[in-house]
C-alpha cells in the first residue's frame, strides 16, 4: 500500500486527537487578528522558537469566541512524526476526511491551520488551488524560517494573501508573560512602580525574549540550542552550505561587529586574516542565508540615490539581544551596543522601512513611513558624560536638520528629560519607557 492511501487514516487519527485537544492559556501577542475577516490566506513566519504555533492557537480561540464552532477550525501540525512520510496527499484528502469526521456550519466559513506546512511535498500549489475553488475556505499557514520565508510565499502563491512575522518577546509582551500589567503614563517616571519595571526589564536585557526561556532559569543552555539549530537545520542543510567552518567563522564576525557598521569588504578582509580566500559573492551569500532565517538583520544608510545606499557599510543587528548574550562572551562594554540591539528590534517591529543617517554625524534610526521621514532616534546605554551627550545630540539634530523633523529622541538605560537645542526638541527617554507606550 502506498503512502498516499494510508494518508486518510493518519488524517482521521490527527483530526480527532485536534477536536480533543485543550487549547492552553495562552500569553496574548502583538498580532492583528482581524486581518483573516480581509485576507483569506494568512501566512505566520518568524525565527524558530519564536511562538508561532501558541499564536495559532490564540488565533483560533479568538474565533471560537466569536461563534466559529470547532467543526469549522482544522489544526494539523506537520511536524507530527506520526504523519511521517509525507507525500501530499494528506493535503489532498484534508477537507474530505474532515467532511467525512465532522459536519461543519455551511452558514460559516472553513478554517485550515496548516503548521509547518513546508514539510508537505507541493504545498504550494494545493494552497493556492484551495483558496482558488473554494471561496468559504481560509488558510492560515506557517512555517519555520528555514523552510517558508515571506519571499517564498510571495513567490509561490503569487502575491495572494498577507504574511504576519513574530519575533521573539518585545518588553510589553515580556512582561505580559510574567503576569505583570501595566497602564502607562507619564508618571511612571516618577512612580515607585518604575524600579519593579526596571528590575523587569533588566531580567529581559540579560535573558532576551524567546517564550520558552521566560522565567526559566537555565536558559543560557537553551539558547545556545536554539542557535545551533538555527545554525544546522535552518541554514546549513537548508542551504546546503559545504565549507561550514568558513560558514561559521563568518557568522561570529558578524555577531560580533552586533550594532555596528559592517561591509562585505571588511568581512572579506578579517576572513583572509584568518586564512580564508572567500569571494564577496560568497559572503554576501552567507549574510543573505542568515537574514533570510531571521538570525541577522542589516541597516542600509538613508540615501535617495539607490546606488549610494547600497555601496555605503550596513549596521548588524541579531534578531534576539538574549541569543546574542548566549553565544558569545558578553562584557559590560557592550552594555550600550545591546541597549541598541533592544531598541532596532523595537523599531522593527513598530516601523516597516528603517534606516541609519551619516554625514558628518551619525543617527541610529531614522522611520521612515510612505515617502517620509517621520522619525529620528539614538540610542545609547547613558547621556551622563558630556562628550557621549555631545555626540548623541549632534547626530540627532543632524538628521533633524537634514529631514526638517521639529522633534527627536534618544534612549537610554535609564535617563529621562527634555531638551532643546536649535530650535529641536528632544526627548530622552527610557528604552523600558519607549517600549511601554503607544505607536504614536
Amino acid at each position: 500500500m502506498n503512502n498516499t492511501r494510508k494518508s486518510p487514516s493518519k488524517l482521521k487519527h490527527a483530526l480527532v486527537e485536534w477536536h480533543e485537544f485543550s487549547l492552553p492559556d495562552l500569553i496574548p501577542r502583538t498580532v492583528d487578528y482581524s486581518l483573516v475577516d480581509r485576507y483569506r490566506l494568512v501566512s505566520i513566519i518568524g525565527p524558530r522558537r519564536a511562538g508561532k504555533t501558541w499564536v495559532c492557537f490564540e488565533w483560533i480561540k479568538e474565533l471560537l469566541g466569536r461563534g466559529i464552532p470547532r467543526e469549522n477550525i482544522i489544526y494539523m501540525n506537520f511536524e507530527d512524526e506520526r504523519l511521517v512520510p509525507l507525500d501530499g496527499g494528506e493535503l489532498t484528502a484534508l477537507l474530505d476526511v474532515q467532511a467525512e469526521l465532522y459536519e461543519r456550519a455551511p452558514e460559516k466559513p472553513l478554517y485550515c491551520f496548516l503548521d509547518e506546512v513546508h514539510n508537505v511535498p507541493n504545498w504550494s500549489k494545493w494552497v493556492r488551488r484551495t483558496v482558488d475553488q473554494n471561496r468559504d475556505v481560509s488558510i492560515l499557514l506557517t512555517g519555520s524560517s528555514s523552510k517558508m520565508l515571506s519571499s517564498e510565499i510571495a513567490t509561490e502563491l503569487r502575491g495572494r494573501g498577507i504574511s504576519v512575522t513574530v519575533f521573539p518577546y518585545s518588553f510589553k509582551e515580556y512582561l505580559r508573560a510574567r503576569g505583570y500589567s501595566i497602564s502607562v503614563s507619564g508618571s511612571l517616571l516618577y512612580s515607585k512602580e518604575r524600579n519593579v519595571i526596571k528590575r523587569h526589564f533588566n531580567d529581559y536585557f540579560t535573558r532576551g525574549g524567546f517564550p520558552e526561556i521566560t522565567g526559566y532559569h537555565e536558559y543560557r543552555d537553551t539558547l545556545q540550542q536554539y542557535y545551533r539549530a538555527m545554525f544546522t537545520r535552518d541554514m546549513v542543510e537548508r542551504f546546503t552550505i559545504k565549507n561550514i567552518r568558513q560558514f561559521e567563522d563568518f557568522l561570529k564576525i558578524q555577531i560580533t561587529r552586533f550594532s555596528a557598521l559592517s561591509s562585505v569588504s571588511n568581512a572579506e578582509k578579517e576572513m583572509k586574516e584568518i586564512g580564508y580566500s572567500v569571494s564577496k559573492n560568497t559572503l554576501m551569500n552567507y549574510l543573505g542565508y542568515a537574514k533570510d532565517v531571521f538570525l541577522l538583520f542589516d541597516l542600509c544608510k538613508f540615501d535617495n540615490k539607490v546606488t549610494r545606499q547600497l555601496r555605503a557599510p550596513r549596521k548588524v543587528y541579531v534578531v534576539d539581544h538574549g541569543l546574542l548574550n548566549a553565544i558569545r562572551f558578553s562584557v559590560s562594554e557592550d552594555r550600550g551596543r545591546i541597549l541598541e540591539n533592544i531598541a532596532f528590534m523595537e523599531m522593527r517591529r513598530r516601523y516597516d522601512t528603517l534606516f541609519y543617517h551619516i554625514d558628518k554625524f551619525e543617527c541610529d534610526f531614522i522611520a521612515r513611513e510612505g515617502n517620509s521621514v517621520t522619525q529620528c532616534f539614538q540610542a545609547c546605554w547613558s547621556i551622563q558624560k558630556k562628550e557621549t551627550a555631545e555626540r548623541e545630540i549632534r547626530g540627532l539634530l543632524a538628521a533633524l536638520h537634514t529631514y526638517n523633523l521639529d522633534r527627536g529622541t534618544i534612549l537610554t538605560e535609564n535617563e529621562h528629560a527634555d531638551l532643546e537645542r536649535d530650535g529641536k526638541k528632544i526627548a530622552v527617554r527610557p528604552l523600558w519607557y519607549f517600549a511601554l507606550e503607544e505607536q504614536a
